[in-house]
């Protein structure tokens, strides 16, 4: 999905291991804008296997969150988006979350450590270069 001042961009691409979530989500239909990735990598999670899986300790499946604001009705998907990358590491397959904040806005690393908590999955913080 194309970004907007209301919609993040969303990009999947299993084969450039590019799993990212980026800029403002907060969609007019969080629906509209999230059911199709949580679908999609819901899906892909479900034909991962560790025999098959290209991802290695050197090369894990990362998702990507690079969000600037989020919306309540954007953390309930975000939630199930790391909730199916939880599934995926569960399965044996090496997993990260990357969590990228502006260090001069604490509200969002603190939504991502509770987010964190929530899914009881450790995350990767990086700060946005300034």
């Amino acid at each position: 999905m194309k970004p907007s001042d209301l919609n993040p961009e969303i990009l999947f691409s299993p084969g450039k291991n590019t799993f990212m979530i980026k800029g403002i989500s907060r969609p007019e239909n969080v629906r509209d804008v999230y059911e199709p990735a949580v679908k999609w990598l819901s899906e892909f999670s479900n034909e991962l296997t560790v025999e098959d899986s290209l991802y290695t300790e050197d090369n894990p499946f990362i998702l990507q969150m690079d969000l600037e604001y989020f919306n309540s009705s954007s953390a309930k998907f975000l939630y199930d988006l790391v909730m199916i990358t939880r599934e995926i590491k569960e399965k044996g397959i090496p997993t990260a979350i990357a969590w990228t904040y502006d260090p001069a806005d604490p509200d969002i690393r603190e939504a991502g450590e509770d987010l964190a908590i929530l899914a009881e999955i450790d995350f990767l913080y990086i700060k946005r270069p300034e």
